[in-house]
């Protein structure tokens, strides 16, 4: 006997998509001098920025999509924070460097033949909490550095410093851009640190290593089983001892 196909579904996919599809009809309309495109590319770039930034919620079959769905539509801080992080990466979107839309290229960095040694970085993925409630922190702002300096990530939808949100339980992530070596094989030790300030909290430094391999590559793409998991990050109240 044939085994049940599973049928698994993101709800928040949908909810997303048609979020940012309805802001970018409603602010074309308004003729909003700061966005200048409104193409295919544009829209699944803020897509997949939003669903980067928001939890999963994941249903089986037809029920739980409906009565999911109606659950977050109800909650209406989970609607807020969608639709900042929506405007957010529209904004992110229409500033940054888009050569394909005029010669129909792919995007640089992302696909073609690679000739050089690069260490090329994982994703940094973290969450910040409450000192004393233990709860995820929203509106902390993260940056992350490598010697002092702030790293620049290997997308601009890809934010450095980067905000926390309630619908993303105080989650926060980084894709850094790759850096040359001198040859492949080479083995190397980064230091980072990722700061942490809240308005009302004392702020937080945390340091960390990443030993990397430099490599030869034929893509840049994110791969997600490629991350590093930083330690829960806690703030404390700067009127609490």
């Amino acid at each position: 006997m044939a085994a049940a196909k599973m049928n698994i579904h993101n709800i928040m996919e949908e909810l997303v998509t048609e979020r940012v599809n309805t802001l970018y009809d409603e602010v074309m309309k308004q003729n909003s001098v700061w966005l200048t495109c409104d193409c295919e590319n544009c829209r699944l770039d803020t897509i997949c920025y939003v669903l980067n930034r928001v939890t999963p919620r994941y249903v089986v079959g037809g029920r739980g999509v409906t009565h999911n769905t109606n659950l977050i539509k109800e909650n209406g801080q989970i609607g807020i924070d969608i639709e900042k992080l929506c405007v957010e990466g529209m904004r992110l979107v229409n500033t940054a460097k888009r050569p394909y839309h005029q010669n129909g290229t792919k995007r640089a960095g992302v696909s073609g033949e690679i000739n050089i040694a690069e260490f090329n970085f994982p994703t940094f993925m973290g969450n910040i909490f409450d000192g004393n409630s233990f709860e995820p922190l929203a509106g902390a702002s993260v940056r992350l550095t490598l010697n002092g300096e702030t790293v620049e990530m290997i997308d601009p939808t890809w934010q450095n410093p980067c905000n926390t949100y309630e619908a993303t339980k105080g989650s926060y992530s980084f894709w850094m851009a790759p850096h040359e070596a001198i040859s492949e094989g080479m083995n190397k030790k980064f230091n980072f640190t990722v700061e942490v300030t809240c308005p009302g909290y004392i702020p937080v430094n945390y340091s960390f290593t990443v030993p990397l391999t430099s490599e030869k590559i034929d893509s840049v793409e994110l791969n997600s089983t490629y991350s590093v998991k930083i330690q829960d990050i806690f703030l404390f109240k700067e009127d609490e001892e």
